[in-house]
């Protein structure tokens, strides 16, 4: 481990830490959009060892640090489960404690179905909340870092959370060039505020989602809370219906062409 910095606020609901993993002399190339394993140490009640996390890695291909053999990941606490009762996540607290120095059993990487098209040219809208952001950060450094090469394509990112300090990476967000990347926030838990949630701004946007929903060389990708994609299904459907389009025989072309990616968890 050689780095754990606290990503929300102090005051925010959840802690979110981003964690970076150097491999030192040992090879372990990486993919935008893929994940890695971590193995928390111990045994469960039953004596056997505790099973393997899946984490998205939060770094671009040539690592965390240009030149060096590291690794990001972004990891929320887990303190309760889907339905609000009391939960101890072994591994995401395991993994949030880490000191600089620690030593991590790490296996992968894992997935093909979400990797970033490597093609110039390439627009990707992206969509997430919470710690789905973490593929998203991963595609948005690899494209800042090749700014310079004119390879074209356009960002969009569509980031929802309760309140700004809940929102990880929030700070760097928006010092990014405004030439790189369209960012659109939602936070649904801003005193005086009304709530907003990722599917209402996709909406708000309707002119510049289907444009790009209707370019060939467009890939969405949405990542976060189970349940988020229906919303965003609804969404879509209904911006194409404003613009003469039918959302459910585009889909199926986008899902063909390998343009339509979800993960949720």
């Amino acid at each position: 481990v050689s780095g754990n910095l606290r990503l929300t606020g102090t005051d925010a609901s959840q802690d979110i830490r981003h964690i970076v993993l150097d491999f030192g002399n040992t090879a372990f190339p990486v993919l935008e959009g893929q994940s890695i394993g971590i193995i928390p140490p111990g045994a469960d009640a039953g004596g056997k060892p505790h099973a393997m996390r899946l984490y998205s890695v939060a770094s671009p291909r040539n690592g965390e640090r240009p030149g060096y053999n590291n690794v990001a990941l972004t990891v929320k606490r887990v303190t309760e489960d889907h339905e609000g009762k009391p939960a101890l996540g072994i591994c995401s607290n395991y993994v949030c404690d880490l000191q600089k120095g620690d030593q991590v059993q790490v296996c992968g990487p894992y997935g093909t179905n979400f990797l970033m098209p490597n093609h110039p040219g390439s627009s990707i809208m992206m969509i997430c909340t919470g710690t789905g952001s973490a593929p998203m950060r991963a595609m948005t450094e690899r494209r800042r870092r090749r700014m310079g090469l004119n390879e074209g394509g356009e960002l969009m990112l569509f980031f929802g959370a309760r309140a700004p300090a809940e929102l990880p990476y929030f700070g760097p967000l928006n010092k990014l060039p405004k030439d790189l990347i369209d960012i659109n926030f939602a936070f649904s838990r801003v005193p005086g505020q009304p709530k907003q949630y990722v599917q209402d701004k996709l909406r708000e946007r309707h002119e510049e989602v289907f444009r790009l929903l209707t370019v060939a060389d467009t890939y969405i990708y949405i990542c976060g809370l189970k349940g988020m994609e229906r919303g965003v299904d609804e969404a879509f459907r209904d911006i194409c219906r404003m613009h003469g389009q039918d959302w459910d025989k585009l889909l199926p072309t986008l899902k063909q062409q390998s343009r339509y990616h979800v993960e949720t968890y």
